[in-house]
């Protein structure tokens, strides 16, 4: 990263130069163009020239550096432990123990019993027999008598009226006012730049080159016309004469130049105008109307009702009544009766009876043994090694920049003092 912004840093610096900028207190002139100096008034503009002056800058540089580092590392060491295990031991014991085993005896018990005896007893009961009788009452009842009454009722009768009524409106009024608005004008400014130029230009360069520089030679060469005979011919034979040598051959370059180039460009500027609008207000107003309303009054009328009324009156009638009237009779009835009775009886009876036993059992018991293991114990250890560590350094190398320098009639104008001339070249 500090690579970087240093590499950014210088080419900043190399580009201000080639514009005219300020490098500090190592340039001795400030002049962004050629100086036409406002602190001294001059007759004509002063021309000048562009210098080319070299600065130091301290660019960042990684070098491998090797180093001496504590390392720590782990080694497992085996080391003789003597613990205590406890190991099961079984061993057989002879236990002994009770059993309850079943003995059947044969006993004689007495017991109650109860015996049913039936016989036969007379009884007397009553008995309740229905009986119709005709009895003689008075009843209450209700007899309709309609009559005619005459009664008031009242109607709503609608009537029409004629009524004045004030009401508010709203009327709109149109004012014309004058107001200003803002306006963005465009207008063409003119700017200037620097811009790279690339051109191919020739350039002449050498290169080597294998010519054949041979020669013809007659030469007599055998030539077999039959089996048995031959005959000599003389043929032209090429002899090769390989030389090296140099041509000059034009090859076109890439070549980058900068220039200064002017463009318009298209600057919108704001401009205040004034119009007017027609501004739609609403003024209220009252206004009177005469409307027909239509009331509902109340009118009282009579009108004649049939009005039903009950009247009661007692009237005699008979009815029949069912009564119950008692009645004695007699039944022979059979009622059984318990009888207690001793009898004896033999039974046989399951009794348990306990028996002492004994039997072999095997009971495990843990012994401590003491024996002797082998156990892995990792240890740290301490270790110094040489490593390869990248490390910056700032590194002294040199820029070419370009300066304006000014002719004689900008200096012998210019004031004394750094600051002075700062402010009058620019």
């Amino acid at each position: 990263m500090r690579l970087v912004l240093s590499f950014v840093l210088a080419c900043s610096l190399a580009a201000s130069a080639e514009a005219g900028g300020c490098f500090g207190r190592k340039t001795s002139h400030c002049c962004s163009a050629p100086c036409n100096t406002g602190c001294a008034p001059v007759a004509a503009p002063c021309n000048g020239t562009w210098e080319t002056v070299m600065h130091k800058v301290c660019v960042p540089e990684m070098k491998t550096e090797k180093r001496i580092v504590e390392v720590c590392t782990p080694v497992v060491e085996h080391r003789q432990v003597t613990r205590t295990v406890h190991k099961c031991v079984t061993e057989e014991v002879e236990q002994s123990f009770t059993v309850m085993v079943p003995v059947t005896e044969e006993r004689e018990i007495r017991r109650k019993v109860c015996k049913p005896v039936v016989r036969e007893v007379e009884r007397t009961y009553e008995v309740m027999i229905p009986v119709q009788e005709e009895r003689e009452s008075t009843k209450t009842v209700c007899e309709a008598v309609t009559k005619e009454v005459e009664e008031t009722y009242t109607v709503m009768v609608p009537t029409t009226e004629e009524r004045e009524i004030t009401r508010t409106v709203c009327k709109p009024v149109v004012e014309e006012k004058e107001e200003t608005f803002t306006v963005l004008v465009p207008t063409q400014e003119q700017r200037m730049g620097t811009r790279t130029i690339r051109q191919m230009v020739p350039v002449k360069k050498t290169r080597k080159v294998c010519q054949d520089q041979g020669h013809w030679e007659e030469r007599t060469v055998e030539v077999a016309c039959g089996p048995c005979r031959k005959s000599t011919r003389t043929c032209r034979v090429w002899v090769p004469k390989l030389v090296e040598t140099e041509v000059e051959y034009c090859v076109h370059e890439c070549q980058t130049k900068e220039e200064q180039y002017t463009w318009n460009v298209t600057v919108c500027k704001p401009e205040t105008r004034t119009r007017k609008v027609c501004v739609t207000k609403h003024v209220t107003e009252e206004v009177k109307e005469k409307h027909t309303v239509t009331v509902c009054r109340p009118e009282t009328r009579t009108r004649k009702v049939h009005h039903t009324e009950y009247v009661q009156k007692t009237v005699p009638c008979k009815y029949t009544v069912t009564v119950c009237k008692p009645e004695t009779r007699t039944c022979k009835v059979q009622v059984t009766e318990q009888v207690e009775e001793e009898v004896v009886e033999k039974c046989h009876v399951t009794v348990c009876k306990p028996e002492t036993r004994t039997r072999k059992v095997h009971v495990s018991k843990m012994v401590p043994v003491e024996e002797t293991c082998t156990v892995a114990v990792c240890t740290n250890k301490v270790e110094k090694k040489e490593v390869e560590v990248q490390v910056c350094h700032m590194v002294e190398k040199e820029v070419e920049c370009k300066v304006w320098k000014p002719a004689a009639c900008c200096h012998e104008n210019a004031p004394r003092t750094r600051h002075a001339r700062k402010a009058c070249c620019i």
